[in-house]
C-alpha cells in the first residue's frame, strides 16, 4: 500500500509540476498584459488547481483505452495530437459548462446563460484558457510518447546529463 502511494505521488507530482509551471507562464503574462490596463489579475491559486485538476485527468486517462488507443500503432506525433485534441475538447466543455452552470441558475434558461457565458462574460477567457491547456497538453504528450518509445526515463536522463557524461 505504502509502495503505491509513493509511486501515485510521485507520478502525479511530475505531472502537477510540468503543468503548474506551463499555467504559472501563463498567469505571469496575463497579469503583465492586464497591468497596462490597471487590471489586477490574480491567477497563482487558479494555475495551482488547475495544474492538480489536469494532471490527475492526464494520468487517470493515460490508463484508458481512449487515452492508450494509438499509441502502439501510430506515430508519437499523431497521437500526441489525438489525445491532446481529445483532452483540449474536454477541457474546454468542463470550461464553458461551469460558467454555463453558474449562468443558468441566474437566468433559469440554457439558451440564454450559454449567450451571456460566450458574449458578454467570459468566452474568450475559456478559449485562452483551452488553448493554453491544449499547447501545454501537446509538450507533455509529445515528451510522454518519446519517452516511452524510448523506454521509461531515458529522455530525463538525456535531456539533463552533460554531453561529455556517459
Amino acid at each position: 500500500m505504502l509502495a503505491r502511494l509513493k509511486h501515485e505521488i510521485i507520478e502525479v507530482g511530475f505531472v502537477t509540476l510540468y503543468f503548474f509551471g506551463c499555467f504559472l507562464v501563463v498567469a505571469m503574462l496575463m497579469k503583465i498584459a492586464l497591468a497596462q490596463h490597471q487590471i489586477e489579475f490574480r491567477g497563482l491559486p487558479e494555475a495551482v488547481i488547475m495544474a492538480l485538476i489536469i494532471a490527475k485527468v492526464v494520468v487517470v486517462m493515460g490508463k484508458t483505452r481512449a487515452g492508450t488507443r494509438f499509441d502502439a500503432r501510430v506515430p508519437v506525433a499523431v497521437a500526441s495530437a489525438y489525445k491532446s485534441v481529445l483532452y483540449f475538447t474536454a477541457t474546454f466543455a468542463v470550461l464553458l459548462g461551469e460558467k454555463v452552470f453558474h449562468a443558468y441558475r441566474e437566468y433559469h434558461a440554457l439558451d440564454t446563460a450559454i449567450v451571456e457565458v460566450w458574449r458578454h462574460r467570459n468566452g474568450a477567457v475559456i478559449l485562452v484558457k483551452s488553448i493554453c491547456i491544449a499547447l501545454a497538453l501537446v509538450g507533455y504528450h509529445l515528451y510522454a510518447g518519446v519517452d516511452r518509445r524510448l523506454g521509461g526515463g531515458i529522455l530525463w536522463r538525456v535531456m539533463w546529463k552533460r554531453a561529455d557524461q556517459r
